[in-house]
């Protein structure tokens, strides 16, 4: 971080002077330069990134009604440290993270394969990978991480929610000189105007809307990959145990049962539990078995 170019000035480095018109973000305007469909950490990503010039107008637009409260994806890669470092927050990831240091192994006993045994204990981010370690933190505060950066932007950008894409054309360079190629519909799905749809022009749309992107679908785009053919049952608990390695990232194989991966969780008391399901069939998702906690 740069600062005090011409002397020194009061106040937190980190926070940008404002734009001089600050725009309303609980609507959208009738043209953008850049529009991020999804706040996930694609969206928020690019979004925070895109925060730092003030000439470009961006807008980013979320159908859940606010802010992510509980995450999924909390393990960070040592290179998503290193992007987090640019941005400014790593220190805080990981004051607040679990540092991933270690990752154990275990295995059926050969001589009494009904119990299990330690078979391996190993670094786990080997040495010259990075200077940031693998960590454990919600997703939601990652995501609260971006926000502020955002925030603390010229123009103070923050997501617009509410607000869903339902369409999306893409016109010839030729029929709209003015670079506004793009024209989005999209559908306000809470608050005072909900049922209310409005059409936005943009230089750029770009999809961060998952697995199901309305992006994608909208200009004939189909995912390439395979999608997953095992379930797992994942679990944040609070366990009364005397196993010695419920605070390390351990992998623990039953002979005959399946695996059981061991996540510890930030904050010293909770952990993490993938437990390995029955495996799926095609075009089965594991949101249709009704899974329980038991």
């Amino acid at each position: 971080m740069q600062f005090h170019l011409n002397g020194f000035r009061a106040g937190s480095p980190e926070v940008s002077d404002p734009v001089e018109q600050v725009p309303s973000y609980e609507t959208l305007p009738s043209e953008v330069d850049v529009l991020i469909v999804g706040s996930g950490p694609a969206g928020l990503t690019l979004a925070a990134q895109l925060a730092v010039f003030p000439e470009i107008n961006t807008r980013i637009v979320e159908a859940k009604p606010g802010p992510m409260k509980l995450g999924q994806a909390d393990g960070i890669a040592c290179r998503s440290m290193e992007m987090f470092e640019a941005f400014g927050f790593s220190d805080r990831v990981m004051k607040e993270g679990y540092w991933v240091n270690e990752t154990t192994f275990w295995k059926p006993d050969p001589y009494q394969t009904q119990n299990i045994k330690r078979t391996g204990r190993i670094q786990d981010t080997e040495d010259g990978l990075s200077e940031f370690p693998h960590m454990i933190l919600n997703q939601a505060r990652v995501h609260d991480l971006f926000l502020e950066v955002m925030a603390n932007s010229p123009r103070r950008l923050e997501p617009t929610y509410s607000h869903r894409l339902s369409a999306l054309e893409v016109a010839a360079e030729a029929d709209c000189p003015d670079d506004f190629c793009v024209e989005a519909k999209i559908d306000v799905v809470g608050g005072e105007h909900e049922g209310q749809t409005q059409t936005v022009r943009a230089r750029y749309v770009v999809g961060c809307d998952g697995a199901r992107s309305a992006v994608r679908k909208s200009i004939g785009l189909k995912l390439k990959g395979d999608s997953a053919n095992k379930s797992w049952g994942v679990m944040d608990v609070l366990g009364i145990t005397d196993f010695p390695d419920i605070r390390l990232k351990t992998l623990i194989q039953s002979e005959s049962e399946g695996t059981i991966l061991i996540i510890p969780r930030e904050g010293g008391y909770l952990a993490r539990f993938y437990v390995e399901l029955e495996a799926l069939k095609q075009d089965q998702r594991a949101r249709s078995q009704n899974i329980t906690s038991d």
